[in-house]
């Protein structure tokens, strides 16, 4: 647990001080291939970013890609939260 430190000084000047958020998540652009598309989701697979010799699919619904749906195959960028 992370608790809020202020300086104890006398004068009228109050400082703020802030710590960075604990449940603040990283953002992490991966690379990865969309390996199927099945009722309207996408599956891409990328390399996971924990281990090195581990994969990870993600599912991503079709609705989120703007220029319409990718095809099997293509490489595509995500943005991960970790």
């Amino acid at each position: 647990m992370i608790i809020a430190v202020t300086s104890s000084t006398n004068n009228d000047n109050t400082t703020k001080r802030s710590t960075p958020s604990i449940y603040k998540k990283k953002k992490i652009k991966v690379r990865g291939y969309v390996d199927r598309i099945s009722n309207g989701i996408v599956v891409v697979v990328i390399n996971s970013p924990k281990e090195e010799d581990a994969i990870e699919e993600i599912y991503i619904p079709v609705s989120k890609f703007p220029k319409g749906a990718p095809n099997e195959g293509d490489y595509i960028c995500v943005t991960i939260e970790r």
